[in-house]
């Protein structure tokens, strides 16, 4: 029975030996629809932090170590393409890091890599390795919150950028030079235009009116506006056909609520979402004109869609 019982602790020393290196990696991963550089900027400093941290009761009172469940976190050192964070339960600590590495222009793997000195004691050894267990659950639900948050353009940008296809290329319009930002009274004026030159030739209007404004120096305003129809219509004074290039998913695309600022805003936004993933605009963007400004004066309730095209 003696011989038979220390061969059993000599097996199970074996296997622990064997099984439980003395080094232990936790890895957890995830898949986001972001580029690296958003993934980065949540984990610049603790105020990044606590935007996206799951739980936020503690997020909001703490400066500088955030907690989940049985663990804390504190961010030791931020990178370009990650950052050196570590983890602590009671007296034990625990270096991770996060990796980010991209997939594409428009998405990214992330990878958290946990590493656990487990030491020679084998009942340490087995203690570390339950451990190691622990802190892999414990952790995917912050990578989890970390990539759900950097995937959302509202949080990295301020407005909802989406890909999308505009798909109607016939456009009715007209161009006018002014010395001050167009009014209302002269956007509108035009639109009335087009629409009556639109009802004149037998064509159908498909959209709502769309805006373009350039500021070629400081005092002078180049305006383009038009109004989408199905089918062509004749040249006629500063009325004249235009029509895009239909490119699939090469149109960015937001939603904006309020006046000038905010409109300009929302331009500010999609240039920056282009910027940070090096896209080129091969054409002008526009404004659609959801809502009718004579009729709302209040610019706060002005709805205006922007795109972006992009290459």
């Amino acid at each position: 029975m003696l011989l038979l019982i220390f061969v059993l602790v000599v097996l199970c020393l074996v296997a622990v030996y064997a099984f439980i290196p003395a080094n232990i990696t936790i890895s957890n991963t995830a898949r986001t629809n972001t580029i690296q550089k958003n993934i980065a900027d949540c984990l610049r400093d603790a105020n990044s932090v606590k935007e996206w941290w799951p739980d936020a009761a503690t997020a909001k009172s703490n400066t500088d170590h955030f907690t989940y469940e049985n663990y804390t976190y504190r961010l030791v050192q931020p990178f370009t393409d990650g950052a050196e964070i570590q983890l602590n339960k009671g007296e034990k600590n625990f270096r991770s890091r996060v990796f980010v590495i991209p997939h594409g222009r428009d998405s990214s793997w992330v990878e958290w890599q946990t590493a656990i000195v487990s030491g020679y004691n084998p009942v340490q050894r087995v203690a570390y390795w339950l451990e190691a267990k622990n802190i892999k659950n414990n952790v995917q639900p912050v990578l989890d919150s970390l990539v759900n948050f950097a995937s959302n353009t509202a949080n990295m940008y301020g407005y909802p950028i989406v890909r999308t296809t505009f798909t109607d290329t016939i456009l009715a319009a007209t161009r006018s030079s002014t010395n001050t930002y167009p009014t209302t009274d002269l956007i509108y004026n035009a639109i009335d235009q087009l629409k009556t030159r639109i009802k004149e030739d037998g064509a159908e209007e498909k959209d709502f009116p769309m805006l373009n404004v350039i500021q070629t120096d400081s005092n002078r305003f180049e305006t383009m506006i038009a109004i989408c129809v199905n089918k062509e219509i004749k040249h006629s004074g500063n009325i004249f056909v235009s029509r895009m290039v239909p490119m699939k998913n090469r149109f960015l695309r937001t939603e904006v609520t309020g006046g000038p600022v905010s409109i300009r805003k929302g331009h500010d936004a999609v240039k920056n979402y282009m910027e940070d993933r090096f896209l080129s605009a091969p054409a002008i963007p526009f404004e659609i004109l959801v809502t009718d400004r004579r009729e709302q004066t209040d610019t706060s309730k002005w709805k205006t869609i922007i795109f972006h095209p992009s290459m």
